[in-house]
């Protein structure tokens, strides 16, 4: 049986799914409350698997905590980073018993910039391997042609996209091709430029698996500018930095800007959105109740 997330897009709906990470811990009850606030909200919440290289609970559990407390559909993070493909099949497996059925295949933010920096990445597989890996679950068989025992898992899987890359044209091949592999949807890192999510748009008209555009609402300046000089690729203009600076209430003034962008992700003919309330969690439902 597919998942609800597959027959949304099967059906050509305007998805919207956002962020949660695992706790860093065992108690996962502010993870349920947060997620709670969401259901008939958005198609599905995408579960984080040790993002920024931080050391969490396991993205395959919280996911499942996620669907049995809540209800609702998940995307379960899985990255290259931390297991070697014996153990990244095998971490597949178990979400599948556990009745996960979305995925979102990732390279892996690096563990030199996380939370135990001595640890050692192993990028055994990359994440076109990655991808091939559902592929050949999808057929019954692992990694080496070693046929399964009965997997009756129908995935969703999904890739990352960057609006942000210097080489649109050759990211639009890639996504083609890993679309080709039965990738079914995409999810971008952070857009705030106006002319960045346009050029990114023209540049993926050859791409039939709808790609959600990454949305994080500003908090306040001080954001803005960590944005501009430590993530890679986004870039916040200076008019919206410049409005933020002059609004008595910032935050407020980030939701707004980012549900004008996520209007224009629509005048352009987007297929969804995914929004990373960074820090934000608890305005999550506000946030998306507005999308229209």
């Amino acid at each position: 049986m597919s998942s609800n997330l597959n027959n949304s897009i099967q059906k050509k709906e305007f998805l919207i799914t956002c962020e949660l990470s695992p706790p860093k811990g065992s108690n996962y009850h502010e993870l349920i409350e947060h997620a709670s606030t969401l259901k008939g909200l958005l198609n599905a919440i995408n579960i984080t698997d040790g993002q920024g290289g931080n050391m969490r609970m396991c993205s395959h559990i919280a996911s499942h905590l996620v669907e049995r407390e809540t209800g609702i559909e998940t995307i379960c993070q899985i990255v290259c980073r931390d297991r070697n493909r014996i153990g990244l099949q095998s971490d597949i497996l178990g979400a599948a018993a556990l009745g996960i059925k979305n995925f979102l295949a990732l390279s892996g933010d690096k563990a030199a910039g996380g939370d135990h920096p001595e640890a050692k990445d192993v990028f055994d597989l990359g994440t076109d391997d990655l991808v091939k890996v559902f592929k050949q679950f999808a057929q019954n068989l692992d990694l080496s042609n070693n046929k399964l025992d009965n997997l009756e898992t129908a995935f969703c899987v999904g890739a990352a996209a960057h609006p942000g890359l210097p080489d649109l044209k050759s990211q639009a091949q890639k996504m083609k091709d890993r679309e080709e592999e039965g990738v079914k949807f995409f999810q971008t890192q952070i857009v705030y430029e106006l002319d960045q999510l346009k050029s990114f748009m023209d540049s993926i008209t050859n791409i039939s698996a709808p790609v959600l555009i990454g949305i994080t609402p500003l908090k306040s300046v001080k954001m803005a500018k960590f944005m501009n000089e430590k993530v890679y690729g986004v870039t916040v203009p200076d008019k919206l930095i410049e409005k933020l600076d002059g609004s008595a209430n910032p935050q407020e003034e980030g939701i707004k800007l980012a549900l004008e962008l996520i209007h224009e992700v629509k005048n352009l003919g987007g297929k969804g959105v995914h929004i990373m309330a960074i820090g934000n969690e608890k305005r999550l439902n506000e946030i998306i109740s507005q999308i229209k």
